[in-house]
């Protein structure tokens, strides 16, 4: 006898693995964009060192 309140595995959670697909996809591309404004080369001169010239 088969329980009645079997559940599909293909109907439940979705939405919710959808949800982490695109939040963990929106936080790499924000950590990407401020990696990308930020870094500094390390053989690039500091911009301080430079304005006390």
């Amino acid at each position: 006898m088969a329980n009645q309140n079997d559940v599909s595995p293909s109907s439940k959670g979705w939405g919710a693995a959808a949800f982490i697909i695109i939040l963990a996809i929106v936080a790499n591309t924000l950590a990407y964009q401020i990696h990308q404004r930020t870094y500094l080369k390390p053989d690039a001169p500091h911009p301080a060192a430079t304005a006390e010239h």
